[in-house]
């Protein structure tokens, strides 16, 4: 009877099941029960550190100056290393390499903090999965490996970590994928599979507008849909620009468009990142930063704008893919909000200012005019008073 092992130089073989040969596998259920003992221990105590390219980068450096593998240092074939995470489907401690292979899973699973699994992506010089910071690539035919430390615009150029290149440790050597004569094989990576973007569904109510923002892709803003960004503040109106068609990843964007629900398809057409633009957002429920004071879309008291979320304009707690209005403190001018005119809504002239004119008129903290038996912290032609 013939089972299959994996070596130390990662090729995978066969042997008849006896003696040191059969204690791999007695080894490899060991070692997976223990595995799945620390796992459900673990599980709800104990998340995996998100994965960060530049995190990754420094931990790699690192190495760089570190004895035993720093430039020069004598590596070849003796150098074992032994899985400590899932590689390839094998559980811990049942996959060896040798050499630069060594080189390459040693340096993945340091860079990875030793906590993400390990999985093969094959590919060729004319079939280049994407590439990250940290991932390990297969040369020449399947015989030599190496870490990657940096891509390149184009994709598939690579500045890369390796060991046994000419029996030491060598960092910085450049190397395109998409050169047939380097024959690339596979690649290995911890990084987890991306998900494809779906379609996004957003809901406009009967106040002709709302908010949106998705850092994961570009979107085509659908039919009967205006996207606008708030390039500044004039004074103290909105100055707004409207979209062409495609909403940049992580582009927060006002939507204006008849009451319904709209299909937003997401799209990997190159569009030009949003440069100046005063509107915020986040992929999960977050508190407003990047500014001084903050704006939230509402209606309030039968017109729609962008009121303070808190008291003082001071940071709230933003919904998952919604926008908001970040301004600086030079920008403010006191005003409190800003509203549209949803009868005549013509995009950049649909602008209501709200500064206080000094007329004795009365506000509370939310920019509401109120009556003068209110009590509280009112604003009077711009400053606060407390009435008791």
């Amino acid at each position: 009877m013939e089972k299959g092992f994996i070596n130390y130089f990662g090729i995978h073989q066969s042997f008849k099941s006896h003696g040191s040969h059969r204690h791999c596998f007695e080894s490899c259920r060991r070692a997976l029960a223990v595995l799945v003992l620390a796992t459900v221990s673990v599980l709800g105590s104990m998340a995996q550190t998100p994965l960060n390219e530049e995190e990754v980068y420094q931990r790699l450096v690192e190495r760089q100056y570190t004895d035993g593998y720093m430039e020069g240092t004598p590596w070849d074939n003796s150098h074992i290393y032994i899985n400590t995470v899932e590689l390839f489907g094998y559980p811990a401690s049942c996959f060896t390499g040798a050499g630069c292979f060594a080189f390459m899973l040693d340096e993945m699973e340091y860079a990875s903090n030793y906590e993400y699994p390990i999985r093969k992506i094959e590919g060729s010089y004319d079939n280049l999965p994407k590439i990250h910071v940290g991932d390990g690539v297969r040369l020449y035919g399947n015989g030599h490996s190496v870490v990657v430390l940096e891509v390149a615009e184009d994709g598939h150029t690579v500045v890369v970590a390796e060991g046994n290149l000419n029996s030491s440790v060598h960092w910085g050597r450049t190397i395109d994928l998409a050169d047939p004569s380097n024959d690339f094989t596979y690649l290995a990576t911890f990084w987890p599979e991306e998900e494809e973007p779906e379609s996004v569904e957003v809901t406009i109510s009967e106040c002709e507008y709302a908010t949106f923002y998705y850092s994961n892709s570009a979107y085509v803003v659908p039919e009967g849909v205006e996207a606008l960004i708030v390039e500044s503040i004039d004074g103290a109106k909105l100055s707004l620009r409207p979209l062409d068609g495609i909403i940049p990843a992580e582009c927060a964007v006002i939507l204006k468009g008849a009451q319904g629900t709209y299909d937003f398809l997401p799209t990997e057409e190159e569009v030009d990142a949003v440069g100046d633009n005063l509107l915020r957002g986040f992929d999960d429920t977050h508190l407003t930063e990047g500014g001084d004071i903050y704006y939230k879309l509402t209606v309030m008291n039968g017109k729609v704008g962008f009121y303070w979320g808190e008291e003082n304009g001071e940071a709230f707690e933003s919904g998952p893919h919604k926008a908001y209005i970040a301004l600086p403190f030079d920008q403010y001018n006191e005003v409190k909000f800003f509203t549209f005119d949803i009868d005549n809504a013509t995009g950049i002239d649909n602008i209501e200012t709200a500064t206080r004119e000094a007329d004795g008129a009365v506000y509370n903290l939310s920019g509401q005019r109120v009556s003068d038996s209110y009590k509280g912290v009112v604003i009077i032609n711009g400053k606060k008073v407390l009435r008791k």
